[in-house]
């Protein structure tokens, strides 16, 4: 599948903790140009998974020799894929954090608290290493429960240790490899490489089927549809949107200027209600700040005035409908 170069922020204001983002609209990670995990959590309401050793990575993938990494999202997706070349063989790595298929009456997929990777040979063969950073108090098998509370599970066995969960996988050219780290139990051994791909192609079409929405048609369409995909990591329903705060392994709720903002962007891109989720977010928690100090109010007012002339009030709630009346402060309306 042809990729796509990716962005490098989630958005302004915001120092990443290296890699590019990948997440399931709950939870958020990291994947480095190495395709190491820098950073994991599978809710961002809790505090983010961390590595054993402060020196290593979440997961690694160590293979022998020099390895030429290329990496990139798949086009129009939150998915990222890695390719290393090592003499004659490639790997091909895919990097996500599942998504499962919405109920009827859903507006949005729904997270499976999961973040997946799939290791590919697609030339020669090669032998490697995963090595996951998580503490593991477990005999040597194919799935096992972290000392934190998570789970991983792996397509090959892992030896467990109180640093690490690690698998030694040799791949020829078509045949994969499938580890997982999950907020819930599950089963590891070779049906997990077809649980992964079926999982992997529910994520695809979730995201490209969110990029379909898209109504900018302008040049710079790729890099204005990869901002907002990014943009769609952060936001959290009914809180506005919930970024990584730099230096720690947490997150917290972004500024309100910082929504506003974003819900312009998503609304100049044709995305209507993701626009209008952080502007009643920004709407209803502005009404105990003091106006003279908040420093949001053109951002504010300047977007929701652009919706209503675009769409009328059409999919606005009562309050932002009220707020949006000629001579009406919004941030005092009611």
């Amino acid at each position: 599948m042809q990729a796509q170069q990716p962005a490098t922020m989630l958005h302004e204001g915001l120092t990443p903790s290296g890699g590019l983002p990948i997440g399931d609209l709950r939870g958020f990670g990291r994947v480095r140009a190495d395709a190491a995990l820098a950073c994991l959590s599978l809710d961002r309401s809790k505090p983010a998974l961390a590595s054993s050793r402060v020196d290593r990575s979440l997961l690694l993938l160590d293979v022998d020799g020099d390895v030429v990494w290329d990496q990139a999202y798949v086009p129009g997706t939150n998915v990222i894929e890695s390719t290393g070349r090592i003499g004659a063989a490639e790997l091909r790595v895919v990097d996500f954090m599942a998504l499962a298929e919405g109920r009827p009456g859903q507006g949005d997929a729904v997270a499976a608290g999961r973040f997946v990777r799939i290791v590919t040979c697609t030339e020669g063969e090669v032998t490697f290493r995963l090595t996951c950073g998580l503490a593991v108090d477990a005999a040597p098998g194919l799935e096992g429960r972290t000392v934190d509370g998570a789970y991983v599970a792996c397509s090959h066995l892992l030896d467990f240790s109180d640093e690490c969960a690690s698998a030694s996988v040799h791949l020829r050219a078509g045949q994969s490899a499938a580890l997982v780290i999950a907020a819930a139990p599950l089963d590891g051994g070779p049906a997990l490489i077809a649980d992964t791909l079926h999982g992997l192609g529910d994520t695809i079409h979730y995201w490209t089927w969110w990029s379909d929405r898209c109504r900018y048609k302008g040049e710079d369409f790729d890099e204005r549809l990869r901002d907002v995909l990014e943009l769609k990591l952060a936001c959290a329903t009914g809180a506005g949107m919930i970024c990584e705060r730099p230096g720690t392994h947490g997150y917290a709720p972004a500024p309100l200027g910082e929504c506003s903002r974003a819900a312009a962007r998503f609304l100049a891109l044709g995305y209507r209600q993701e626009c209008v989720d952080l502007l009643s977010h920004v709407h209803v928690q502005s009404v105990e700040v003091d106006a003279a100090s908040w420093g949001a109010d053109e951002a504010f007012v300047s977007t929701l005035a652009r919706y209503t002339e675009r769409y009328g009030d059409a999919g606005l709630p009562p309050a932002l409908r009220h707020a949006a009346l000629p001579q009406t402060d919004p941030l005092r309306a009611v």
